[in-house]
């Protein structure tokens, strides 16, 4: 399967946004140039919801950023440790997966350590006395399994190990001399007179070496004193030396201080980490805390960027967060050229047309694929959004034939369709202002100054008076968190061809200087405007360029 390709409109997106990245996304599928898939930046709104509702086409997923993440990385997927694992079978699964480092779980599968081969290797250096099992709390189980031993009797008692190791290399009486009860004790050759030493000395195991056994009347005696007595295969130089190979890898980890990642860390936190480390790799966490990995820096360095195609915009401000670390493949648009910056050479395709789609639905025709009922209606949607049902002056012959053809394959009326989805699309009622201003709202930057200009299609401009203060108040706080020149919000009849315009900011008259208008208590009536990009756009341009 090809890495996955976003398709995006642009933050706040309306109809058009949505629709042709739906659409188009398709179209790259079905052709097999991409493994494209559409997303949203931000909440569908009514009037798009009823299109997509209409066609019965799901909403688009929400995509917040395309900043590289953990989870984007091919990190490895490595079989974590737990805490009493052997340092034998530890080491063995190490260099078997040709692993420097492996995460310790707990009992709750929570991170608890960090083993490194190196951590094995400086336990080894460092100067281990014969106390070190004890110290290890090492589980008998672990001695049994690293000396491949068979158990002639174990004492249900012993649970760890609770005393020194020994091996019986002297005589019974010098030996008893250094054996303490519960101590270790490692038997070479037949030597039924040091055993019986040994149960007097109240040790707590007996090791046999070279798969020695006893008789059974002295290993009656073992069981009499709760003595457990197990033999292995190895000689005895074998057995002292692998016998240190059973602590648990807990003893010898690193523990606290641990420097993991979330898969949810951007590579920009990642790196700076990594810069203020020294680790040959770093446990990976999920969101519920669990180890899912560990990621190297050689794995950050050679992270893929996400591929992204634009369409319906072409403007750093209005992309999604993180689009300078992403691959942006394709731009599709029909507004002016403005300041998106690409790492290499794209496809760039824009037409002077009243909508995106138009353009996407030529795309279609063009490759001689069929355009199915569902996508022809979302096409037909944006356009006749777009275009204000053919009145705006930003619609063109093209955008008509277009919307014709595809509401023939949709099998729809167009009046009467797009007289249904402006009605859903324009109703007020129990929405914030907040949620008014910002449903078709962008910012305009030209040179050191900067604009807000929100847009509101609207069949009941009347019904907005009860919103007008807190909404001014609202833009205010916009304007001047934004270090913005002013805020305004056009509140658009699209079938009587008229706007109301409302501004806030430090800067209200740029607005009457624009549009030749004065602002009666921050409102004024534009009769005949209802194009942002055609009409109000350009003429704030004007005014803040001169």
């Amino acid at each position: 399967m090809k890495d996955i390709v976003f398709v995006s409109g642009h933050k706040n997106p309306d109809s058009d946004s949505i629709c042709s990245a739906i659409a188009y996304a398709h179209l790259l599928f079905v052709t097999g140039r991409y493994n494209a898939v559409p997303v949203r930046l931000g909440d569908v709104n009514k009037e798009t919801e009823f299109i997509l509702k209409r066609f019965g086409v799901e909403i688009p997923v929400l995509l917040k950023t395309v900043k590289q993440k953990v989870e984007d990385l091919d990190y490895d997927k490595v079989t974590v440790f737990s805490k009493e694992l052997t340092l034998k079978t530890a080491w063995a699964l190490m260099k078997q997966q040709n692993l420097k480092s492996a995460p310790v779980l707990d009992d709750h599968s929570q991170l608890l350590g960090l083993l490194s081969t190196s951590n094995i290797i400086e336990g080894y250096m460092d100067d281990w006395n014969s106390e070190i099992l004890k110290e290890a709390n090492t589980p008998i189980e672990n001695v049994i399994d690293t000396l491949d031993a068979s158990i002639l009797y174990l004492d249900k008692s012993l649970k760890t190990i609770k005393g020194e190791v020994h091996i019986a290399a002297m005589t019974g009486e010098e030996a008893m001399k250094r054996i303490h009860e519960n101590d270790v004790v490692i038997v070479g050759g037949d030597r039924d007179e040091a055993v019986e030493h040994l149960i007097e000395g109240k040790v707590s195991l007996i090791i046999l070496t070279g798969l020695l056994s006893i008789d059974d009347a002295l290993l009656n005696k073992c069981m009499e004193a709760h003595i457990s007595v197990i033999s292995t295969p190895f000689n005895t130089f074998m057995s002292s030396q692998q016998i240190i190979q059973s602590i648990p890898v807990e003893y010898v980890m690193q523990k606290g201080g641990l420097t993991t990642f979330s898969t949810d860390d951007t590579l920009d936190y990642v790196k700076e980490v990594m810069s203020e480390t020294r680790y040959r790799s770093y446990p990976v966490l999920d969101f519920m805390g669990r180890v899912v990995g560990s990621v190297s820096r050689f794995q950050v360095l050679n992270g893929m960027r996400k591929k992204v195609i634009q369409v319906d915009h072409n403007e750093r401000g209005q992309s999604i967060d993180g689009i300078e670390d992403a691959e942006i493949l394709e731009i599709i648009d029909h507004h002016r050229v403005a300041d998106i910056q690409t790492i290499g050479p794209v496809m760039f395709r824009a037409e002077p047309v009243g909508c995106t789609a138009t353009i996407v639905a030529k795309c279609y025709k063009e490759q001689g694929i069929e355009i199915p009922a569902d996508m022809a209606g979302l096409m037909l949607g944006a356009i006749i959004s777009d275009t204000l049902l053919f009145k705006s002056p930003t619609c063109t012959p093209t955008d008509t034939k277009m919307a014709k053809e595809l509401a023939a394959i949709a099998n729809v009326d167009i009046k009467d369709f797009g007289m249904d989805m402006f009605k859903a699309g324009t109703s007020l009622v129990g929405k914030t202002v907040e949620e008014i201003f910002n449903q078709d709202y962008k910012k305009f930057s030209f040179g050191d100054v900067s604009v807000g200009v929100a847009q509101v299609n609207t069949m009941d401009i009347e019904g907005f008076a009860p919103y007008k203060a807190e909404m001014l108040a609202y833009m205010e706080k916009v304007a001047v968190d934004n270090h913005m020149q002013f805020a305004m919000l056009l509140l658009t009849d699209v079938i009587n061809a008229t706007s109301e315009v409302f501004v806030a900011g430090p800067r209200p008259d740029y607005v009457e200087t624009a549009f030749k208008i004065d602002l009666v208590e921050q409102q004024a009536s534009l009769p005949g405007v209802i194009s942002r990009k055609k009409q109000v756009v350009p003429v704030i341009t004007d005014v803040l360029t001169q």
